[in-house]
């Protein structure tokens, strides 16, 4: 291990929860979000939530959520351009998935609240489609995180 190493595989670590997503709540397992488009509009690390904000039972939240940047996960897809009025566009498997709106929380810098549409002009890069999703049509399908 290098002496300057922070983590071996950075595939999966522990991050500040953007507090605001899902009305307060905070993210959900399985929510997808972005990290760094407020500094780098160009390129967002996409990311799934592992673990939700508010924990089940009687433990009390930490303020922190597990995510993962690695693999492919179902998600909600539309296959349109844009999200209003959006012109329908195919999704193969392979083409681009990207993450349309949403909102920046100030503090943790994650983008959450998006829709994953195949809107290439105002939208960050995702990852990528696994099965195919007919144009103008919503459905969840497996996508692959990440570039």
């Amino acid at each position: 291990m290098a002496a300057n190493e922070y983590l071996n595989r950075a595939d999966s670590f522990t991050v500040a929860a953007p507090i605001a997503a899902n009305s307060g709540v905070g993210p959900i397992s399985g929510d997808p979000l972005l990290w760094g488009v407020a500094n780098s509009p160009a390129l967002g690390v996409a990311m799934i939530a592992e673990t939700s904000y508010t924990p089940p039972g009687n433990l009390t939240p930490t303020g922190n959520i597990t995510v993962k940047r690695v693999g492919a996960n179902f998600l909600t897809v539309s296959a349109k351009s844009s999200i209003v009025p959006g012109t329908g566009k195919a999704i193969n498997p392979g083409d681009a998935v990207y993450a349309d709106g949403g909102t920046i929380d100030p503090v943790t810098g994650f983008l959450y609240g998006f829709v994953l549409n195949a809107n290439s002009t105002t939208g960050w890069l995702f990852g990528h489609a696994m099965a195919a999703l007919a144009s103008g049509q919503t459905g969840t399908i497996p996508v692959m995180i990440g570039s």
